[in-house]
C-alpha cells in the first residue's frame, strides 16, 4: 500500500516489487539478500521489517529506472543479480561505483522527485490511499479485510523516517547534504 500512496508519479505498481514477494525471502532466492532482505515478510504486514523491506526495495526500483533498465530483467522478477548490474554499469560508464553507491542513486533520483513534488504543492496528505481501501473487501478470499488506517500512516512516518524526511514528507536539510543534494531548495 505504501507503493501505492507515495509514488512521485501517482500511485503506481511497478514502484517497488509486489507484497507477495515479500514472503518468498529465505525460501527462494529473490537477490535481494545482499541488502540484508532476507527474512519472509507477510503481505499484509504494515510494520517496521515491512516498510524497511519496501524502502530498500523502492531504491534498487529507482536505481532501475535511472539507469533505463526493465524491471522485468532485474531481480526479483527476472535473473540479473544487483552485483552483476553493478559490474554492467561498472564497464559501461568506467566508473567503480559499489552496490551502496548505487542505491544512493535511486535514492536521490527518489528525494529529487519528492523536492520537485514538494515544491509543486503535493504534502503529506497526499500520501494516502482511496478511501475504499481502508474499508473491508466486500468477498473474495480477502472479504473483510482492509488497509488499516492507524497502521498505514505509522508506517508512512516510519517510511518518512528512513528516507530522511521530517513528519510533513520534506526532505531535512541534513538528509540533503547527505546525499550531496543540498543546493536543492524544498521550499516553494
Amino acid at each position: 500500500s505504501l507503493a501505492y500512496a507515495i509514488s512521485p508519479t501517482g500511485a503506481d505498481h511497478m514502484e517497488a516489487i509486489h507484497d507477495p514477494t515479500y514472503e518468498g525471502f529465505g525460501s527462494l532466492d529473490t537477490g535481494l539478500a545482499p541488502l540484508g532482505l532476507v527474512e519472509p515478510v507477510d503481505r499484509m504486514d504494515l510494520g517496521p521489517k515491512k516498510v524497511r523491506t519496501f524502502y530498500y526495495a523502492q531504491q534498487v526500483w529507482s536505481l532501475y529506472n535511472s539507469v533505463g533498465m526493465c524491471d522485468f530483467v532485474g531481480v526479483p522478477i527476472g535473473t540479473l543479480k544487483l552485483e552483476e548490474l553493478a559490474d554492467y554499469i561498472n564497464a559501461a560508464t568506467g566508473w567503480d561505483m559499489s552496490l551502496f553507491e548505487l542505491l544512493k542513486v535511486g535514492e536521490r533520483a527518489n528525494t529529487m522527485a519528492r523536492i520537485f513534488n514538494n515544491r509543486e504543492g503535493f504534502t503529506t496528505a497526499d500520501d494516502t490511499l482511496p478511501p475504499r481501501l481502508f474499508k473491508g473487501l466486500q468477498n473474495g478470499k480477502l472479504e473483510g479485510v482492509a488497509v488499516d488506517r492507524t497502521q498505514f500512516q505509522q508506517a508512512l512516518h516510519l517510511y518518512y523516517g528512513m528516507c530522511g524526511w521530517d513528519a510533513d514528507g520534506v526532505p531535512t536539510a541534513a538528509h540533503l547534504a547527505e546525499l550531496n543534494l543540498d543546493e536543492l531548495t524544498v521550499a516553494a
